[in-house]
């Protein structure tokens, strides 16, 4: 080995047996806006500046005493915040400015974080734990990278808000919105998508939107209830979770996502415009319930994915289901007291499984149907209608429906109905006291009947134009009329059913 080599390799043998260098000790610091000037930082002569103690150099841990600190703050990377309570104050009273900035690893906790137009604006990762954020002009935080975690918070928008719980009020009566939003959510790069992960919080007063999320961020919410919001999530394409949220009190749709995937579990909206919009999105959905909508429970276009366990009371005119152009399945559903549309679905393709829908109605109680199927490929396995002021099934405009095992009740226009060149094959059908057609076909609409029973009706086996291609092909009928069956365009196969 050359000589001249040898000082080296002993140098870089003494690098790698050095021990790594050791992490720098977390400092502990304790202000008190009310302590005697002169104090140095510990428990018994604390500073009463924060501005101080965050200006000194190192990772820290700063306990902060009851009392107001004025900001705008800034947290150094490596920072803990910790007061004693909500009385703990960390306030601005320019609308402008940004309470607390934090970039890098650190921590609010136990605190309250009042005005600014800001409350934290947040560069990850960030923990924040048991915080109030009162009155921010803009919004209570704003989440530009890396991840923040959220955990006990609570949001505070409007001068009543500190007063409010997050029970849905005994009447609904949604004050008008403001502009503030709770959490924003958005990703200057791609590279740096922020992620949020808040649990067991509460948003009250009237914000915008409580959550805000945009340009492929990922959001998880816990636990969280959101009262008075004019929005409880609206999200613009990245990924969301929501497990276990109640949301109540609010004008526009409680839930939205634009070509974003969206997992609810667990969730109830009282009042809102819908409870959920859906337009170009993946949709997981595992207990949704929806009361009291003024449009629609869901109102869901080009969106894909599987919905079950369903529940949607008292919805507006627009229906409890609105599907359109959407490729979805809907598994255990109960549908109540709709106006106008238990489930309507236009163009695309629906698959509906084990469903309940009870007493539509329009406003003037002489229409609403169960299922109103349009242009759309259906197939419809195990559902109840009951109390359809108009037909309890309809298929029209080239629809093309497959319906199996179905009880049909109370049916006003028509129990199962076809119109406009659409196709209805049936198999399974039990129909009950019903006032209007048990079947009706017009307008070269098509139907295919086996197994049907009827009982206790009083209008029409079958009613029917036979205009053009209109046919009615029945296989195996047992019912307490058989007026309608003499219409040329009806066919009766009396044979019994295949095993």
């Amino acid at each position: 080995m050359p000589t001249r080599l040898l000082p080296w390799l002993l140098a870089l043998l003494f690098a790698c047996s050095r021990p790594a260098p050791r992490p720098q000790a977390l400092a502990e610091l304790w202000v008190d806006a009310a302590a005697a000037p002169g104090g140095e930082g510990t428990r018994e002569r604390p500073l009463r500046s924060l501005t101080e103690a965050l200006a000194r150099p190192g990772p820290k841990q700063v306990h902060l005493a009851t009392g107001r600190y004025e900001g705008p703050h800034r947290l150094p990377d490596g920072t803990r915040l910790v007061g004693e309570g909500p009385a703990t104050i960390l306030a601005a009273t320019d609308s402008g400015a940004t309470v607390v900035d934090a970039s890098g690893d650190t921590a609010l906790e136990g605190l309250t974080v009042e005005g600014g137009g800001w409350g934290l604006d947040a560069r990850g990762p960030v923990r924040v734990q048991t915080v109030t954020f009162r009155n921010q002009a803009r919004g209570a935080i704003r989440l530009g990278a890396g991840p923040l975690e959220g955990r006990g918070l609570r949001f505070e928008a409007g001068a009543d808000s500190q007063a409010r719980t997050c029970d849905p009020p005994a009447a609904l009566a949604p004050k008008p919105a403001g502009t503030a939003l709770g959490v924003l959510v958005e990703s200057g790069t791609p590279d740096a998508a922020p992620s949020l992960i808040l649990r067991d919080s509460a948003f009250v007063g009237p914000f915008d939107r409580a959550i805000r999320t945009r340009g492929g961020a990922t959001v998880r919410l816990e636990g969280v209830c959101v009262q008075g919001a004019r929005m409880a999530l609206s999200q613009e394409g990245g990924t969301a979770e929501v497990e276990r949220a109640r949301v109540s009190g609010g004008t526009g749709t409680a839930f939205s996502t634009v070509e974003g995937a969206l997992t609810l579990v667990d969730v109830r909206v009282q009042g809102h415009e819908y409870g959920m919009t859906a337009n170009r999105a993946r949709l997981s959905v595992r207990g949704f319930t929806s009361e009291h909508a003024t449009r629609a429970g869901l109102g869901l276009t080009a969106a894909t994915g599987l919905l079950e366990d369903v529940v949607v009371k008292d919805a507006g005119n627009y229906g409890a289901l609105q599907l359109t152009a959407s490729d979805l399945e809907v598994r255990r559903f109960r549908l109540e007291g709709s106006r106008e549309y238990g489930v309507v679905a236009l163009q695309g393709r629906v698959r509906l499984r084990d469903g309940v829908i009870t007493g539509v109605s329009t406003a003037d109680g002489i229409a609403g149907d169960g299922l109103h199927l349009r242009n759309v490929d259906a197939d419809v396995d195990t559902v109840t209608v009951e109390g359809a002021r108009g037909s309890c099934v309809l298929a029209s405009q080239r629809a093309k429906v497959a319906l199996r095992k179905a009880r049909l009740s109370g049916c006003g226009l028509a129990a199962v109905a076809v119109d406009s060149r659409a196709t209805l094959t049936s198999r399974t059908i039990d129909v009950r006291d019903t006032s209007g057609s048990i079947l009706l076909a017009i307008e070269e609409g098509q139907l295919q009947v086996e197994d049907l029973t009827a009982k206790d009706a009083r209008g029409e086996l079958v009613s029917t134009d036979c205009e053009g291609e209109t046919r009615v092909h029945l296989r195996h009928v047992d019912a307490s009329t058989t007026r309608g069956l003499r219409a040329p365009c009806v066919q009766l196969d009396a044979s019994a059913p295949q095993p």
